[in-house]
């Protein structure tokens, strides 16, 4: 189970640190990371990103998991607008020849200042201005062998069948994608819920190959959220 330890490092080269408590316990790995793109004044960032993975043995095989949550906070940007500092610094942005080093943050908000001083790019940002976006993944591949197919591994099923969502078996002949659409729990915005599975036979020829005789199965769901703020 190298996988994990090959994405560690490569994180590390490009400076994304994984959390310390990310340790081998017997044949299970886990990584987590994260990263966030910061704005000045803002109480959130522009941009968050958490993921957590897991490889463990399942089974009579073997089962990988993806986690993860992606933030998109537009709502961020409004000092931008109001930001005292006026114009933006262009040669500070451009490539540091003015000899001034901004952080993140501040590259940031120069940067959401400058594209906002177009009066086109301002007009069409301030819809976005007012809403949130978020993005929940929970995927998991399995080569175990599972009599339901890639159907067994759909995650919080109990909660989605709660909500009235029950995907058809793709095991079955069911779609390989399904979507359903409706109002955000706190009523101010627009949720969609996506149900992905995947069994051996939709993988390509190649990838079956490379599979040899090992039983394959995967499945997901995709959350996204739109909320005004």
């Amino acid at each position: 189970m190298g996988i994990l330890n090959r994405i560690r490092k490569g994180l590390e080269v490009i400076g994304v640190r994984s959390s310390e408590d990310d340790l081998p316990m017997k044949d299970r790995e886990e990584l987590s990371f994260a990263a966030e793109v910061p704005v000045d004044g803002a109480n959130a960032p522009l941009w968050r990103v958490n993921v957590q993975l897991v490889t463990e043995p399942h089974g009579d095989g073997e089962r990988v998991r993806l986690r993860a949550h992606v933030q998109t906070n537009f709502a961020s940007l409004r000092p931008a607008l109001t930001a005292t500092s006026g114009k933006s610094d262009t040669k500070a942005i451009g490539n540091g020849r003015s000899g001034k080093s901004l952080s993140l943050t501040q590259r940031t908000t120069a940067l959401a200042q400058r594209a906002l001083e177009n009066p086109v790019v301002n007009f069409l940002a301030q819809p976005l201005l007012k809403h949130d976006f978020n993005t929940w993944i929970d995927l998991q591949a399995s080569t175990a062998s599972l009599d339901a197919g890639a159907h067994a591994l759909v995650p919080q099923s109990e909660k989605l069948t709660a909500m009235g969502i029950r995907p058809a078996r793709s095991k079955d002949g069911g779609p390989v994608a399904e979507s359903w659409s409706g109002q955000s729990p706190n009523g101010s915005g627009f949720a969609q819920v996506s149900i992905i599975q995947m069994e051996k036979k939709h993988l390509p020829a190649q990838l079956v190959k490379m599979l040899g005789d090992k039983p394959f199965q995967m499945a997901g769901a995709i959350i996204n959220t739109v909320e005004e703020k």
